[in-house]
């Protein structure tokens, strides 16, 4: 089965979010699966593995459910594929065979008028009947599933748990139901210098919380490296442009990166 991930022309949309969100809820259910980049083909990757980075060997290395890919599903493809697809139009013909050749069809959008035109026009060209709409950071209608806004990276958006549970139901509209395997630890401790807590891990994620200002966030994250070093990069994704969104002012802000440092 190919589920493709694609918001048409418009870049920028979270496709590369909704694809890890849809291997995390994959896995928690035990189902095998691939994550395709089809961006890889292009050149550079930007998609799922530019994201994924270092973690992708480790992933292949160590998970029994989850195989990072460049590219495309062969042909002859007979497994569970996650294809996340770079910007592409139907004015090309790679475009409109993978549309033919797709078993499920998720179709990301923002708030931007373009984006909103560009997914009809997919939508308007897609023959089969498994679809589902998401909508990214805003709610619109006709979508039945919405991200709210997190800092700014794919760890964050699928960990926040609002947005996990709608992952949930993305998936069950999908098709993929089932019970959830995962191991609850809800162990807090110190690392770098910050507050964190381990909540849940399953093969190959975990969920884990940094506390900054007396707040919680929360990020799912390939579970393949000490829990020390994953806490340090989820620290570290906490960047001042995402917390200055919210509405710190400069001392503010400064105020509470000496709190996560201390």
């Amino acid at each position: 089965m190919i589920i493709l991930v694609t918001s048409g022309s418009k870049g920028g949309t979270g496709k590369s979010t909704i694809a890890l969100g849809l291997s995390a809820i994959f896995s928690l259910r035990g189902f095998r699966h691939e994550l395709f980049d089809y961006s890889c083909s292009l050149g550079v990757c930007t998609g799922i593995v530019y994201y994924l980075d270092e973690y992708v060997n480790d992933i292949n290395r160590l998970s029994r459910l989850v195989r990072v890919r460049q590219g495309l599903p062969s042909q002859d493809y007979d497994g569970l594929a996650i294809v996340d697809l770079p910007p592409m139009n139907l004015t090309q013909p790679e475009f409109v065979d993978l549309l033919g050749r797709a078993d499920a069809l998720v179709v990301v959008s923002s708030y931007e008028p373009d984006s909103v035109v560009s997914m009809e026009r997919v939508l308007e060209a897609y023959s089969g009947s498994r679809i589902v709409k998401v909508c990214n950071r805003v709610s619109m209608e006709g979508c039945r599933h919405y991200l709210k806004v997190t800092p700014e990276s794919p760890f964050f958006i699928v960990g926040e748990p609002t947005n996990f549970r709608t992952f949930l139901r993305l998936t069950d509209d999908l098709g993929f139901t089932g019970e959830d395997r995962f191991e609850r630890v809800s162990r807090e401790f110190r690392a770098d210098g910050v507050k964190a807590k381990l909540v849940y891990r399953w093969d190959p994620y975990a969920i884990i919380g940094v506390e900054a200002s007396l707040k919680w966030y929360y990020a799912l994250m390939p579970y393949t490296k000490p829990i020390e070093e994953l806490v340090t990069i989820a620290k570290n994704l906490l960047g001042p442009s995402y917390l200055n969104r919210l509405g710190f002012a400069d001392n503010a802000l400064n105020k509470l990166f000496r709190v996560v440092r201390h």
